[in-house]
């Protein structure tokens, strides 16, 4: 049974082991196999056609294969401290499919930036790789750092790093290793121009993006200004057009998006012709009118193929712009599918061992039974810890949803008051992305930037954005976020409707390429009294749902302390009240296990201390019960030994029905007092039951003493049956011979001693019980017990204080059976057959024991004479056995009986025996 437990733990352990390290495998729907894009900002494509996705808010890096199978999905939590949040802000992939993504830190609202890393994945996504970290202690940077466009050129690693407002170097970074990024070369923009995006062309040449919405190229040391194309003309719409994530491609050209056009545009960088067209919105609509589309997002040209990403969905097209495919999501590998598979697999079988071990523990090793302890805890503990998790979501829904609440009483009141924050009539004044920086919008950023570091440098993570209603249409002119272009179009829903129309504070959450968001809309007036824009704040919902996150799991913790401390009280007062039955079951087993004196002292003052003095009294009657019942069963024991009852198979007299029989091969050993008839004659009837008794008393318990058992009394003497074997008979009579000269020493000093005569036969016997219903007794009923009987009264007439049979001879030992000598063949009655006997001559005196075993061989060789026939020689042999030994009286009964063969002259046949009347 411990080698069936051992082995189903180790089941358990390696089952265990098993899920933790398979737990990426987790999932609620195994057999999904496929899943959909969700908010896509940034995309990357290698030379195997590969797709790599920024998704789930920046929060997810996806690389899925030309086929459409995805080959891994890293989150940009995974292993990151808990109070930050992180995100990435830009993907790139070299050709042997490894990528190479910028990871941004941000505190714990989601808002400021911590610090930046660039992490090389794997083409398999096995290893991430941090190959260069930079953290900044104290900045003014939101939402993205100042490290930007991660390049691949002939399988070298380029970025930008910011320096300032207009200046930025170019850095080289080793790929297979951390290390310190190389100095290639250093960019400064124009006079008055603010940096937004950058990009290298190669060969000293650069592409690079103003907030005031121009695209610059840099060649021969100047720069050169590609778009827009023209100024001039007072349309506004022209003037509102700016360019977004520019990527050059190695056929002279530069693609963009305009967000304004709603599409993604191209222009020569190198003659610097007007730009075209190469896929529109509208297109899209066109090409696939099932899907939700939105504002592209970003794109990236990997040769002549454009890869480009709309909120959910990306769009593959040549350099041309006809669209190839559209991506909107991957299917799982088989092997990915069916590890999800397989761990639910896994979880099944370790919820099934789990049973089957604590199923075998209950049955097998507690036996069906339960401590009372672990009753009580099994009820408690689940109510506890139900118990705990429901206070603790409890505790935790109402106090997110209080902070969540009064959070938007913040944002509504922020909201109500940017109508006095931001200054009208100065919006009114920004009509382009030109206007980035002018009075006007410093001015307004001054005024935020006043108000907000009231809130400490962290500012509550609260965020600002200020719209601008022109001409029908919204646009974000001022963000927090570094990444958002002034005069970016917004649309119009029913909520900033309701701003706009109405004027009134619009409360709301939304996600986005861009992250989650809750916020507040407040209208902003000019003095006119007309509403001109939006004053936007609020939180990330991200740092939010992680502050949420932090306070469940404090909360958790919290109320996990108080669960354990109540376990902990409650197993302590359950272990106290339990301690006084624990002294009763103790003081149940001293019974169980025989020890009927014992007293149970409890002094708990309660029912338990009653149940003791109970059981105390209930002791007492069972032990003075079993003193009856033991001297009533030694009292039978008596009568029927307790061996035969062993014999029998039974273990007290209660078992014992009429006719109950075994039959068993039994060594018998008869012990007889020689010359009892002529001592008997002497004494009184009383004197003569005391000698008896006095015998019996004496001589009887070396037979138990040797495992035997007493069948039958023969006046001073003992019928006996050795079921061990012929060896205990034989040390019995030993121990008899020698207890014989002790007690005529001790006991008959002054009166003559007695002699016993023992005779030890082995055979079948049939013992049972006789008699009938009101007066039954154990009997042994063979051939082979009227045998001993008769052996032993010749034992005296052959001088033999131990007789054995030839069956007798053959159980005992090599060294048990060097003090004997044969006998011969004798006749002991007319009606039996002759019967080889031994006399064991080592029960014998000290001159005895060395006559005989001096004249043994002498002896057995006139034996072997007699036998044969041999009279005249068996008599000269028996005569000189007498001349050295006159005690031996076998040797002068074979000796008449040869003389009376030799006299007669009678002719003998072979193997003779020896009559004995």
């Amino acid at each position: 049974m411990r080698t069936k437990l051992a082995i189903m733990l180790g089941i358990l352990a390696m089952l265990a082991a098993s899920l933790v390290l398979m737990r990426d495998a987790w999932s609620l729907q195994p057999f999904q196999s496929k899943a959909v894009y969700t908010n896509i900002s940034r995309v990357a494509i290698d030379e195997q056609n590969a797709v790599y996705s920024i998704a789930n808010s920046k929060k997810e890096i996806h690389k899925v294969d030309q086929d459409g199978m995805l080959v891994y999905s890293y989150s940009s939590n995974e292993g990151m401290a808990a109070d930050a949040v992180y995100m990435f802000n830009s993907i790139a992939a070299d050709s042997r499919g490894a990528a190479y993504a910028l990871e941004t830190k941000l505190d714990s609202f989601g808002l400021k930036v911590l610090g930046e890393r660039i992490l090389q994945i794997a083409p398999n996504g096995s290893q991430i790789k941090v190959l260069y970290e930079q953290e900044y202690e104290s900045s003014n940077l939101y939402r993205i750092g100042n490290i930007q466009s991660l390049m691949l050129q002939q399988d070298q690693l380029y970025f930008f790093r910011k320096e300032n407002n207009r200046k930025a170097v170019l850095l080289k970074l080793p790929m297979d290793q951390p290390g310190e990024p190389e100095v290639i070369d250093e960019l400064v923009l124009p006079e008055g121009a603010s940096m937004k995006e950058l990009a290298w062309t190669g060969d000293n040449t650069f592409l690079a993006t103003s907030k005031q919405g121009i695209l610059y190229y840099f060649a021969n040391g100047n720069w050169t200004m590609l778009y827009p194309e023209q100024r001039s003309g007072g349309n506004a719409e022209g003037l509102l057009n700016f360019p977004l994530s520019i990527a050059p491609s190695n056929n002279g050209r530069v693609y963009y998006i305009d967000e304004h056009d709603q599409a993604i545009k191209s222009i020569s960088y190198s003659s610097g012709k007007q730009s075209t067209d190469v896929i529109s919105l509208r297109q899209l609509l066109d090409y696939r009118s099932d899907l939700k589309w939105a504002k592209f997002s970003h794109l990236t040209v990997e040769g002549n193929r454009i890869l480009a990403a709309a909120t959910d969905q990306m769009i593959l097209a040549n350099a041309d712009g006809r669209i190839e495919k559209v991506l909107t999501g991957y299917k799982y590998p088989v092997p990915v599918v069916l590890k999800k598979v397989l761990y639910w697999f896994l979880i099944v079988v370790f919820a099934v061992s789990l049973f089957m071990t604590a199923r075998m523990i209950y049955i097998d090793i507690m036996k069906r039974k339960l401590f009372l302890l672990v009753k009580q805890l099994a009820v408690i503990l689940p109510i506890v810890l139900i118990s705990m998790v429901g206070l603790s979501y409890s505790v935790y829904t109402s106090f997110s949803a209080e902070m969540k609440a009064d959070t938007y009483k913040q944002l509504k009141i922020l909201a109500a008051n940017g109508k006095y924050l931001v200054d009208g009539d100065s919006l009114k004044l920004l009509n382009s992305p030109k206007d980035y920086g002018n009075n006007q919008y410093q001015y307004i950023k001054k005024r935020i930037n006043e108000v907000f570091s009231l809130a400490g440098e962290d500012r509550s993570g609260l965020y600002n954005t200020i719209y601008r209603y022109m001409n029908g249409k919204l646009y974000i002119v001022m963000d927090d976020d570094d990444s958002t272009t002034m005069f970016e179009p917004f649309p119009i829903n029913e909520e900033n409707q309701l701003v706009i129309e109405r004027g009134e504070i619009v409360l709301g959450e939304w996600e986005d390429e861009t992250g989650e968001w809750m916020y507040a809309l407040g209208p902003i007036y000019h003095s006119n009294g007309e509403i001109i824009g939006i004053y936007e704040t609020g939180k990330d919902m991200i740092g939010v749902k992680q502050s949420n996150m932090n306070i469940l799991y404090d909360v958790i913790k919290l109320f996990a302390l108080i669960g354990i401390i109540l376990l902990v009280m409650i197993t302590i007062l359950t272990v106290y009240l339990l301690s006084s039955l624990r002294t009763l079951r103790r003081h149940v087993n001293l019974i169980a296990n025989g020890e009927w004196d014992v007293k149970v002292d409890i002094r708990s003052r309660d029912e338990v201390e009653e149940l003791g003095d109970r059981f105390n009294m209930m002791a007492g009657s069972i032990h003075q019960y079993i003193q009856e019942v033991t001297r009533l069963s030694n009292s039978y024991f008596r009568f029927v030994p307790q061996q035969f009852l062993k014999v029998l198979g039974k273990t007290n007299m209660t078992q014992i029905k009429l006719g109950e029989q075994q039959n068993r091969r039994l060594t018998i050993m008869v012990c007889n007092m020689r010359g009892f008839n002529e001592a008997s004659a002497q004494m009184s009837t009383k004197q003569n039951f005391q000698f008896i008794n006095s015998f019996l008393k004496y001589f009887g318990p070396t037979i138990r003493e040797h495992g035997g058992f007493t069948s039958r009394y023969l006046g001073p003497g003992m019928l006996t049956m050795f079921p061990n074997g012929a060896s205990a008979a034989i040390d019995a009579a030993s121990k008899l011979r020698s207890k014989l000269k002790q007690y005529n020493m001790e006991l008959r000093a002054h009166e003559e001693p007695i002699d016993i005569g023992i005779a030890v036969h082995t055979g079948d016997v049939m013992l049972g019980i006789i008699g009938e219903e009101q007066r039954m007794e154990g009997s042994v009923v063979s051939n082979h017990v009227q045998l001993a009987l008769d052996l032993e009264k010749v034992s005296a007439k052959l001088g033999v204080s131990v007789l054995l049979t030839e069956s007798t001879m053959q159980e005992l030992k090599a060294e048990e059976a060097q003090q004997v000598r044969r006998l011969g063949r004798l006749i002991v009655d007319a009606d039996q057959e002759a019967i080889e006997l031994y006399d064991w001559y080592a029960g014998d005196s000290e001159l005895i024991r060395k006559l005989k075993h001096e004249t043994k061989q002498q002896f057995e060789q006139a034996v072997d004479n007699f036998r044969t026939g041999r009279f005249y020689d068996a008599r000269e042999g028996f005569v000189a056995v007498v001349k050295k030994n006159r005690y031996d009286l076998a040797a002068k009964l074979y000796f008449f009986e040869c003389d009376r063969f030799v006299q007669g002259g009678e002719a003998a046949d072979r193997h003779i025996a020896l009559r004995i009347s």
